[in-house]
């Protein structure tokens, strides 16, 4: 198998990497490091490291770097997208632009995540039609935030095979057995919604529904999630809907405690948004990772956040090449699945995967408790897709105005005034 990293100076490779090392179906492996000639350096390190590892682990393992697109991605089965366009310096403006005008700033919620998503949108419908040219028979695995606004992207204006995939779904499933005290492969937890919007609607522990159980016994205390802490009144929330909200929830169901904590994170004498908390971290490993004595996947690595990121990513590689089918929560087309959102609109929700491809699950109507707020996003992303792919102006303002974390015309216009003059490089002309 030949997989193509794309983005592969992110100090997020070598776990990623890790996971694929553990997993001996794949031999032999030849992985290729692409990324833009700038991150030469960090791809070198990177790459260093990956041999050492693999050495260590007595895995044999093809690995190089390449800065040609065309070059890297020939002959790939895989090609795993996580690359950040305007690196982690346009991230914390991404934080810090919002929190100017009293909003949250965050990457992939709210005005930050449409920064982001108009920066990368454009990058990866470029990379999409060379994956085309090149090999049009790989799957594109997008980690790439917010997954969910790009996978939507890619499956709206171009024929590449795309799941998108995120890890917090996962983790609530950790966390779901966790609190059960069992073991992983003894608990599913039925998922609906979109990428960093969605609820776990039901709990089996060996086919049995527990969910209502365990919120009737108050179990919801805890939160695996890091980087996001609970608030309180969470719980309380969780018994309110009789369904588990993901972590990025919080922004929009306690929004005044959660911009509170931003303000102070962001203030003179805070520890700085999660962006610059994240800058600081990357500096440290990448200089445990040039370290000829680092052979594994250093534990400093968990601060910088993504736990099971190499899990989901290796349980779906194996799942599409035929190793056994699976199900679990990823972003794919709807495709019928949760009712009362169109066939082509990405979701995330529970899916079959197998070597014929991804299939969502029947699902259903969404609970009327959550439905409308799903809906509202979904139209939101829908039309910055549409923002950035026809570079227009006007679908640029509707979709903030759809945004129910943006607060009216006035902010959508300046927050679109902002982008421009921080962003116009990488979005380009709106007309």
């Amino acid at each position: 198998m030949k997989l193509t990293i794309v983005g592969a100076g992110s100090s997020y490779t070598p776990e990623i990497i890790d996971g694929l090392l553990e997993e001996r179906c794949f031999d032999p492996l030849e992985i290729v490091l692409y990324d833009l000639p700038e991150a030469s350096e960090r791809v070198d390190i990177i790459c260093g490291l990956i041999r050492r590892m693999a050495e260590h682990k007595g895995v044999s393992v093809t690995v190089s770097q390449e800065s040609r697109l065309q070059q890297a991605l020939e002959g790939s089965s895989f090609v795993v997208s996580q690359f950040r366009v305007g690196l982690l310096e346009a991230r914390i403006q991404d934080e810090r632009i919002p929190l100017r005008y009293g909003l949250i700033g965050q990457e992939t919620t709210g005005a930050g995540g449409f920064f982001k998503a108009m920066r990368t949108i454009p990058a990866t419908l470029e990379l999409t039609k060379e994956i085309e040219r090149t090999c049009p028979e790989a799957w594109f695995i997008n980690f790439t935030n917010p997954s969910g606004i790009i996978t939507e992207a890619v499956h709206r204006y171009s024929k590449v095979k795309c799941v998108g995939l995120c890890n917090v779904p996962y983790n609530m499933n950790i966390d779901a057995a966790h609190l059960l005290q069992a073991e992983p492969d003894r608990v599913y937890c039925q998922m609906a919604g979109l990428n960093h919007l969605s609820f776990i609607t039901e709990i089996l522990l060996d086919g049995r529904p527990v969910l209502q159980e365990m919120i009737a016994g108050k179990m919801f205390k805890t939160q695996i999630v890091k980087n996001i802490p609970k608030v309180q009144g969470v719980e309380t929330l969780i018994g309110q809907l009789g369904l588990v909200p993901s972590p990025y929830l919080q922004y929009y169901y306690f929004e005044k405690e959660m911009l509170a904590k931003e303000l102070a994170e962001a203030a003179p004498d805070g520890p700085g948004t999660r962006g610059e908390q994240i800058l600081k971290t990357q500096q440290l490993l990448f200089d445990i990772y040039k370290d000829p004595a680092t052979c594994e996947k250093p534990k400093e690595l968990e601060m910088r956040g993504g736990a099971y990121y190499s899990t989901v990513a290796v349980i779906l590689m194996k799942a599409l090449s035929g190793y056994g089918p699976v199900v679990m929560p990823v972003n794919y087309p709807n495709n019928g699945a949760i009712q009362g959102l169109s066939a082509a609109s990405v979701v995330e929700t529970n899916c079959l995967i197998d070597k014929n491809g991804v299939q969502p699950l029947s699902f259903g109507e969404l609970p009327l408790s959550v439905g409308g707020l799903i809906q509202q996003v979904k139209n939101y992303e829908n039309l910055t897709v549409e923002a950035a792919g026809e570079h227009s102006y006007r679908k640029a303002v509707l979709a903030l105005l759809s945004h129910p974390l943006i607060h009216g015309y006035d902010n959508a216009v300046r927050l679109i005034e902002e982008m421009m003059t921080h962003f116009s490089a990488y979005v380009g002309e709106l007309k």
